[in-house]
């Protein structure tokens, strides 16, 4: 009967909307990614991903997006020159989560399937 009581208020407090706050997980990380993609990243990425030649890269399918995360989240952070121009550093205007949701959601649209990014990655490098 205790127990029963129990699972019982716990239902109730969860309906309620005062239970136990549910864990972000790798869907939430990719939606709120993909809503920073859109806001701050697809005007030169392009919302397919595709960029624009000889301006600015394509993401979709290509090799650094989806190898290794680090130099990815470096370059998020601080930026880049290189041929195709200047990518701006964002991370004076991005936060770890959305910076991680960002890399989260290119990493796995349109047709990359490489792993998430969490913030706990883009923490230490943030400093660097």
């Amino acid at each position: 009967m205790r127990i029963f009581a129990l699972a019982l208020a716990l239902v109730f407090l969860t309906l309620a909307g005062t239970g136990p706050a549910p864990a972000q997980g790798p869907d939430e990380l990719f939606k709120k990614g993909q809503e920073v993609f859109t806001e701050n990243c697809a005007m030169c990425h392009r919302g397919n991903g595709e960029g624009l030649p000889d301006k600015f890269p394509a993401l979709n399918k290509n090799p650094f997006v989806v190898g290794d995360p680090n130099p990815v989240i470096a370059t998020v952070l601080n930026g880049r020159k290189g041929n195709l121009g200047q990518m701006p550093a964002w991370k004076d205007k991005l936060s770890d989560r959305e910076i991680a949701g960002a890399l989260t959601y290119i990493r796995q649209a349109w047709s990359n399937r490489a792993t998430p990014v969490t913030p706990a990655m883009v923490a230490p490098l943030r400093g660097k």
